[in-house]
Formats: structure tokens, sequence, C-alpha cells
């Protein structure tokens, strides 16, 4: 079974200034920087393995809290997963995913806008439970 990753940053170091957090990335060039209000969402959408980095698709929580939504395509159950940041996730392809603000929150996708259009395809929330008839899950 594919699924998402979630892997909370190792914590560095902290003092009175604040904390300091590891985080790798081999992948370089320009990337997207989000802001989300609570009670927004992004994505709706899955990805084929067309652009490289969406292949998988790479993001870190910066700030704030999330809920993840997410499915396999093959699959019929829609599953949520609660990120606290600062935490990377990672979304293989063919897995329909949507990001929901719990709090107000920012996240840096380590894609470009232009790999977003060339590899998702949208599909609604409430098309994918009418369409694949899924279940509410955890």
């Amino acid at each position: 079974m594919a699924a998402i990753i979630i892997t909370p940053l190792e914590l560095r170091g902290s003092d009175e200034r604040g904390s300091n957090y590891d985080w790798e990335t081999f992948r370089t060039g320009n990337f997207i920087l989000c802001y989300r209000n609570a009670g927004s969402s992004s994505g709706q959408h899955y990805h084929e393995g067309k652009s490289d980095y969406k292949n998988p698709e790479i993001m870190y929580l910066l700030s704030g809290k999330a809920a993840i939504h997410w499915c396999p395509l093959d699959e019929e159950q829609l599953r949520t997963d609660m990120i606290e940041a600062p935490a990377r996730i990672e979304i293989p392809v063919r897995i329909w995913h949507e990001l929901e603000a719990v709090t107000d929150c920012a996240f840096i996708e380590l894609n470009t806008l232009d790999d977003v259009k060339a590899d998702s395809v949208r599909v609604w929330r409430h098309e994918l439970k009418d369409r694949l008839n899924i279940k509410t899950g955890n």
C-alpha cells in the first residue's frame, strides 16, 4: 500500500531565543511558500509522476497545525492524519490528497507552480467520495 509519510523534524537545540531544527533537501530551484488561514484547504488532487518534483511531492509544514486527508486511488477509504509543525510530508504519486489548515499555518512545497500545472489531476473531495463510494475513515 502506498502511504503518505509524515516525519517530525529533529530538534537540534533551543534556548530563550527559540529553537533550531534540521531539514534536508537535494532539490534545487524555485519553490512555493504558502500561508494558509485556519479552515482553508489546498490540494484536492493527485499526481501522476509527470514532474520529477511531484514524484514524490515533498512539503515542509513550518508553523501551525494541519490535517491531511488522503486516499490511494486503488483504495476506498479516506484517511486523515494530523500534522503539527515542524514536519516533513512526502506524498507519493496516485494518492489523492487535501491539506486542511486547522490553525493558521505556513508550509513550503519543494516544487514550482509549473510542476503543479503539469502534474495535478483535480478531483474535488465530494466527487472522490461519490466516484469511489469512499467511507470516511480515521
